[in-house]
């Protein structure tokens, strides 16, 4: 009489390994669904940021450098500045949650009659309650003309 194994505990420790690889691969899967969630948010935010910095950038430029007018038209706060390092606006986007800064610099004088101003945009979002102010999500340099030149 022979004696036979069962191959039962095989059969059995294969659908197990085939079990652990298909959870790893879940896993890893998984993994790259949250990170491109994350990134497309981030994205977003930067696209968004960006917009906002162009809204109070081309209002700046739109009213020649006159920060109060271009504060009173974007609805936003015009803060003095306590040096000569130059005026700022601050504008809150509550719905982006968003808050662009505009800090303007010297006006600088080229030749002639034409003058431009300088100035750095930066966007932060509102911090988190209990949390500091993270780094801005957007910053951009810019400069405008002040007046416009006349023809000669």
């Amino acid at each position: 009489m022979s004696y036979q194994r069962s191959k039962a505990p095989l059969s059995l420790m294969e659908q197990l390994i085939m079990v652990f690889v298909f959870a790893f691969a879940a896993a890893i899967c998984l993994q790259a669904f949250v990170y491109s969630d994350r990134l497309s948010k981030n994205g977003t935010t930067e696209e968004t940021a960006a917009m906002r910095a162009t809204e109070v950038i081309e209002t700046c430029k739109a009213y020649h450098g006159d920060l109060k007018k271009a504060a009173e038209k974007l609805g936003g706060t015009l803060i003095p500045s306590s040096d000569d390092s130059g005026d700022s606006i601050e504008k809150k986007y509550d719905d982006d949650e968003l808050r662009v800064v505009l800090d303007a610099g010297d006006v600088e004088k080229t030749g002639g009659e034409a003058s431009f101003q300088r100035a750095q945009v930066k966007v932060w979002e509102y911090p988190e309650e209990g949390k500091q102010e993270a780094d801005p999500v957007y910053t951009v340099d810019v400069a405008w003309q002040l007046a416009e030149q006349t023809a000669k």
